[in-house]
C-alpha cells in the first residue's frame, strides 16, 4: 500500500511539473511608449524609424512569434532562424538571419527586482549592451524553451531566453538617443492556427537600412561642396596649420557630426575630432555648417524622418 502511495504522489509530482514547463502559447497584447533624449528630435520621430505603433500583438507558439504594430508585421520563425519584416507600403518581404546581430555582451544582471504585471508576480533581469540596457519583466510560469531560440541573437534574445526561460511582460530599453517601455496590457494563453505565422507571398530581400530609406538631399545649386567653397573662410587654414619643415603642403580635417530633423534643419552639430585640429578651424567648420539651407528631408517607409550626418571639412595650406 505504502509503495501504491508513493507511486502515486511520484506520478502527481511528474504531471505537476510537466504542466508548469508547458511552454506558453497564446497572444500578448504591448503598450508601447517611447520618449526621445535627442534635442529637436520628437518622440513620434523613434516610433517612426523603429516601425512601432502606440500597440503592439504578438502571437507566440513554438519558438516563433508574428508581432504587428500597424506600421510593420513582423516574423519570427524558428526553424529558418531568421526574422522576416514586412512593412506597411513596401510589397518586399525583408529578412534577418538569427546570427547575423553581433552586438557584444557586457553584462547581464537579475536585480531582485519584482513588478506585479496583470496578477503575474514578476522578476526582473538587466541585460546591458554596447549601446543600450535593457530591462525585462518575466514570470517564470509563462514558461519559454530557450532551445528555440538559443541562436537568436537578435537584439541577444538567445540571453533572455537562456537566463529566464519565460515570456516577459514588460520591456524597459534605454540608450543614448531614446528610451522604449513596452509593457503587457492584454494576455490570452489558447491554441494558436499555425497559419498565422505564415509569410506572405512577396519577393523575398536581405534586409539593409538602405533598402527601406533614403538620405536627406542638399538642393542648392552645386551642392554642399559648393556651399562650402562659397562660405567657408578658408584663409584661416594659413593663419593656424603650420607647415612641416621639408614639407610644402600640410592640412587639418574637421569631422562634423549633425543632425538633419524631419523638416530639413540642421540640429545639433558637433566636431568628432577636436583633439586632432585647431580650435579656430573647429569653429569655422561649425559655423558654416550651422548656416546650411534647408535641405530635403530623409525619408523611411515613405515618411519623413531624422538622419545624422557626417561631414569632412578641409582646410588646406601652401608654400607656393
Amino acid at each position: 500500500m505504502r509503495k501504491t502511495i508513493t507511486s502515486l504522489l511520484a506520478n502527481i509530482l511528474c504531471v505537476a511539473m510537466l504542466a508548469q514547463s508547458k511552454d506558453f502559447e497564446g497572444v500578448a497584447v504591448y503598450k508601447v511608449d517611447i520618449t526621445s533624449k535627442t534635442e529637436g528630435v520628437k518622440d513620434k520621430i523613434w516610433k517612426t524609424m523603429l516601425a512601432l505603433g502606440d500597440s503592439v500583438v504578438v502571437f507566440i507558439k513554438q519558438g516563433n512569434y508574428k508581432r504587428s504594430s500597424g506600421m510593420s508585421d513582423e516574423y519570427q520563425i524558428s526553424k529558418d532562424e531568421k526574422a522576416y519584416l514586412k512593412f506597411k507600403g513596401i510589397d518586399t518581404l525583408f529578412y534577418v538571419d538569427y546570427s547575423s546581430d553581433t552586438t557584444g555582451l557586457v553584462n547581464v544582471l537579475k536585480t531582485g527586482e519584482q513588478k506585479n504585471i496583470m496578477g503575474f508576480e514578476c522578476k526582473s533581469i538587466n541585460i546591458t549592451t554596447p549601446s543600450s540596457t535593457t530591462k525585462y519583466f518575466f514570470s517564470p510560469s509563462l514558461h519559454l524553451n530557450p532551445e528555440y531560440d538559443k541562436n537568436n541573437k537578435i537584439g541577444r534574445y538567445d540571453v533572455y531566453t537562456k537566463e529566464t526561460e519565460s515570456v516577459w511582460l514588460a520591456q524597459y530599453e534605454e540608450n543614448k538617443s531614446y528610451a522604449l517601455s513596452q509593457t503587457c496590457t492584454r494576455l490570452e494563453q489558447k491554441s494558436i492556427d499555425e497559419t498565422i505565422f505564415e509569410l506572405p507571398k512577396l519577393p523575398q530581400k536581405k534586409f539593409s537600412p538602405e533598402s527601406v530609406s533614403k538620405p536627406p538631399e542638399f538642393t542648392r545649386s552645386g551642392g554642399w561642396l559648393k556651399f562650402l567653397q562659397v562660405n567657408l573662410n578658408a584663409e584661416l587654414g594659413a593663419k593656424y596649420i603650420k607647415i612641416p619643415k621639408r614639407e610644402e603642403t600640410a592640412s587639418q580635417t574637421i569631422m562634423v557630426i549633425f543632425l538633419i530633423n524631419e523638416f530639413g534643419k540642421v540640429l545639433n552639430a558637433e566636431v568628432i575630432n577636436k583633439k586632432e585640429v585647431h580650435s579656430k578651424l573647429a569653429e569655422e567648420a561649425l559655423r558654416v555648417v550651422n548656416s546650411f539651407p534647408l535641405w530635403k528631408p530623409a525619408t523611411i517607409y515613405g515618411e519623413k524622418t531624422i538622419f545624422w550626418y557626417k561631414m569632412p571639412i578641409t582646410f588646406a595650406v601652401s608654400k607656393k
